[in-house]
Parts: C-alpha cells; sequence; structure tokens
C-alpha cells in the first residue's frame, strides 16, 4: 500500500457514518482494506502522533543497532505496510535436465517521497541433456491490481514476449497455521504459506472458470427522500434468506445487517441530492434461491433503527441475469468514477473479481466497498509466463526486470524506514545451484545508508556483492535516511 492508496481509501469514509451504529454485522472472514486503514489512523491520532515509524521487533528504533556493515542485532523490522518479497522463477514441468545460476541486481532509484528498488533478476539457464528442452517459465512478482506495474523479460539480451499476467489471489496474513488473520500479508511467512505447495500458482493457471448459476438483482431506482426526516435519510432493502441456499451481494449499497438467528438480511444506502442528481446504481444481487418477499423501509439515518423510521421510496426492478453479463455493467460503473491507471487489463480485474464473490459467500457482501476496493488494492502474486527453448549442452540468459516497492511505516514518509525482502524457494520448482546478490553503491549524494540487512554486504569494505549460501530463505535489506 503506498501514500495514493491511503488517500484514495480515505475517500470511501463519510464522517457521518462513523457515528451510526449497527446492531447486526455481517459474518465476514476479513475485514475490507479501508476499516483497518481507519482504525490505524484512529489510533495514530490518539496517540497523538507517535511515530510509527520507529516500530521495531525487540522495540529497537531507528538509530540504534546499525554496525559498519549495515547490519542490526534485532532482525528484520515488522513494518505496519508490507509490500512482499522478491520471489523465484519456476517452470510448469520440474525438469532433471535445466538447472539455473541466479544472479540479483539491486539499483536504488528516487521515487516521489521513497526510494524503490530497480531488481534485475538473472537466470542463467543450462541444458546438461543432448537434446532441446522447451520450458514454460513463470515468473511471479508481488504487486496490486491499483498499481500493477507489469515486469519485463528478456532472453539472452532480447525482450522476451509473454501473457498478460496471471492474477493470484490478494495474500493474506496467516495469524496461526490454517487461519487467516483479519489482516493483508504481513510478513515474508504470509507470501511462504501461500506458495510453498505449488497451489496458489496452479489456481492461477486454471483460473476461477465462469461464475455459474442464475443471479436475481433487485435494482433500487428513482430514490426519493423529499418528505423524510432526519439529517441521513436512509433506505433499507430487508429480506430473509437461506445462507446455505443463498450467497447475497450488492452494489451501491453503504449498509449491511444480518442477523443469524432469523435469516433476515438487510442492505441500505443513503438517499441524498448527490445520488439523486448523479444517477448512482444500487442493487442487491442474489445468487441461488430468490427471496419470496422483501420489505423496503425509510429511516432518519443510516442506523437502521425501529423507531427512527421516515418516508424514502424507490422504484424496485427485478432482473434474473448471470454473473458474466452483470459483472461486466458493474465495474465500467466502477470505473467511470475511478478510472483504473495502471497495467491492469478489464479480463485480470474481471478473475479478480470473480475469485473475491467465489471466496466470499458471506450473507451480505458489498461488491463496491469490501470487494472491489479489496481485489485493487489488496496484494497479491501475479505470474508473467513465457516459454523458453534452451538448446542442448547450451546455456541462456533469462532476466526479469522489475521495480520493487518499500515496505514502510505509515506516517512520516519523508523519514520512514524502508525494507525490501528476497525470499527463496517458496513453491519454485527450478533448481537453482547457486544466487548471487549485488547491491549498487549508494550515490554520494543520497542520505540514505544501510541499517540493516543479512546478506553479508560490507560497502565500507568494498563487498557489494555476496554469494547466498546455507538453509536461509529470507533475506532482508533496510534503508535508513
Amino acid at each position: 500500500m503506498n501514500k495514493e492508496d491511503i488517500q484514495r481509501m480515505l475517500t470511501l469514509v463519510d464522517d457521518r457514518y462513523l457515528d451510526e451504529a449497527q446492531d447486526w454485522q455481517p459474518q465476514r472472514r476479513k475485514w475490507p482494506r479501508w476499516a483497518a486503514l481507519a482504525a490505524c489512523l484512529c489510533l495514530v491520532v490518539g496517540l497523538g502522533g507517535f511515530a510509527l515509524s520507529q516500530w521495531r521487533v525487540g522495540g529497537a528504533n531507528s538509530s540504534g543497532g546499525l554496525d559498519s556493515s549495515g547490519g542490526s542485532d534485532d532482525g528484520p523490522t515488522s513494518f505496519s505496510s508490507y509490500a512482499g518479497p522478491v520471489l523465484q522463477l519456476t517452470l510448469g514441468e520440474e525438469t532433471d535436465a535445466v538447472a539455473a545460476r541466479r544472479q540479483l541486481t539491486y539499483g536504488l532509484t528516487p521515487g516521489v517521497w521513497r526510494q524503490d528498488l530497480e531488481v534485475t533478476d538473472g537466470y542463467a539457464l543450462t541444458n546438461s541433456s543432448e537434446e532441446d528442452v522447451t520450458l514454460t517459465v513463470y515468473y511471479p512478482f508481488v504487486d496490486t491490481l491499483y498499481d500493477l506495474t507489469t515486469p519485463s523479460l528478456t532472453l539472452d539480451g532480447e525482450e522476451l514476449e509473454a501473457s498478460d499476467p496471471l492474477v493470484g489471489t490478494v495474500i493474506w496474513h496467516q495469524a496461526t497455521e490454517g487461519d487467516l488473520g483479519g489482516n493483508y500479508a504481513s510478513e515474508w511467512e504470509d507470501y511462504q504459506a501461500a506458495l510453498e505447495d505449488g497451489s496458489y500458482l496452479a489456481e492461477a493457471i486454471a483460473g476461477v472458470g465462469e461464475l455459474t448459476g442464475t443471479v436475481t438483482v433487485y435494482w433500487l431506482q428513482n430514490a426519493d427522500c423529499s418528505a423524510a426526516e432526519g439529517e441521513n435519510p436512509t433506505l433499507q432493502f430487508s429480506a430473509t434468506i437461506d445462507p446455505e441456499a443463498t450467497a447475497c451481494f450488492s452494489y451501491g449499497m453503504n449498509g449491511s445487517r444480518w442477523n443469524n438467528e432469523t435469516g433476515i438480511f438487510g442492505s441500505s444506502f443513503s438517499v441524498d441530492e448527490d445520488d439523486l442528481t448523479n444517477g448512482n446504481l444500487h442493487c442487491v444481487i442474489l445468487w441461488g434461491e430468490d427471496v419470496t418477499d422483501y420489505t423496503l423501509q425509510g429511516y432518519e439515518n443510516g442506523g437502521c433503527y425501529e423507531g427512527m423510521e421516515t418516508e424514502v421510496t424507490a422504484t424496485v426492478l427485478r432482473e434474473e441475469t448471470t454473473w458474466a453479463e452483470l459483472l461486466p455493467r458493474l465495474l465500467e460503473d466502477y470505473f467511470s468514477r475511478d478510472p483504473l491507471e495502471s497495467d491492469a487489463t478489464e479480463e485480470m480485474v474481471a478473475e479478480a473479481a470473480a475469485q473475491w464473490i467465489t471466496e466470499n459467500r458471506w450473507a451480505v457482501g458489498m461488491l463496491d466497498y469490501d470487494g472491489i476496493s479489496e481485489i485493487l488494492s489488496g496484494a497479491r502474486v501475479f505470474w508473467l509466463e513465457a516459454e523458453v527453448t534452451v538448446p542442448a549442452g547450451e546455456t541462456v540468459t533469462l532476466e526479469a526486470h522489475l521495480t520493487q516497492t518499500a515496505s514502510y511505516n505509515y506516517t512520516d514518509y519523508s523519514d520512514s524506514l524502508l525494507g525490501f525482502d528476497l525470499l527463496l524457494g517458496a513453491g519454485s520448482n527450478l533448481t537453482v545451484t547457486e544466487t548471487a546478490v549485488t547491491l549498487a553503491t549508494l550515490d554520494d549524494d543520497q542520505d540514505w545508508a544501510l541499517y540493516a540487512q543479512n546478506y553479508g554486504f560490507d560497502l565500507e569494505n568494498g563487498v557489494s556483492t555476496v554469494t547466498l549460501e546455507g538453509e536461509e530463505v529470507h533475506y532482508y535489506l533496510e534503508l535508513n535516511p
């Protein structure tokens, strides 16, 4: 997550909704990203701007633990915004005929308010057999759909044609083994757990496929609050469903309610002049069995409490359709108001949305606030797919060129400690016989210095290239202003 993410997510929160409690809450597996961020920002305000950028594992701060080789006794920093690691190339099919020597080169490049790491990730692929070998290679990288910048691949210096990236699912923090926490991935172990058995890539290759079954859509149109009382007139659509037979989603609705005991759900939206003028879409989507009856009721505010009823009306249009017809319409509406400016294609976003819908068949799920926001801002692993032929007895060099954004802490953008991770293996079936890493020397006119690392770099003594040895799979590099 970057500075622009924070600004964008905060636009989703209207102050008037924060004061309105709701007695029923949807049962969700994870919080929407903006809710976690809002909680974090409230904590910052409550602590008087406590320097989050100084939080470190073991309680160390940015002025301690530094030795001449850029090492720290405290281990890697636990960042509040984790960018994910550089990962390792893998093959479509494992083979004993081809092995690789890996050479990583890190170069610092100035960003608008931070440093990014320019990474050249090279693999010298050697074919030890007596026959040419054609490989399907998958190069993984961590990014979000909102900020997607696709790496380039070269083969012996010539740009290699690759497909649009395959889209993996959002990576979540695994609080305990087999138990997903409520937050996005926050450490390298989350990526290790997701990738190590190979199923993550297999699912990305297979794709979700077409979402099957009919969906019933209740469009709420021509909303009218002219006779309503209260400062935030709200219209609620409510009905009774069997959650085993019906999944309920919504779009353009900013409130939701769910009662486990009765099976009653409610989905609501605020009716104001902006909504009436712009003709925003509002609908409830039922995937599975339809409801036999529903209720429309207006309330004075988004709490939708009994005793706070008021007159708010709308026209209800019922439509039976399919996800294949409905989803593009919703995405088109969403991006007409918040255009996507990245390398992500419509097909990639639609695939990610289908993943989210399949995974989140909870009682009440808001496709725009929870779903589309989550699929755009959640970090995931993408995969570039290409074919490479290695002639018998020869070596070819495949290189990926990518910009690795930094892990950082939310406050003090000009001074935050920055971190970059490397994760070896993580489900890769490519035999790598040697991994060497080169760190380009920091420019003299830059005030950045090594804070912590476990590579073995010693720039003061001219050691800027190291060969990684032993059983370590996680390497970290941290810069301090």
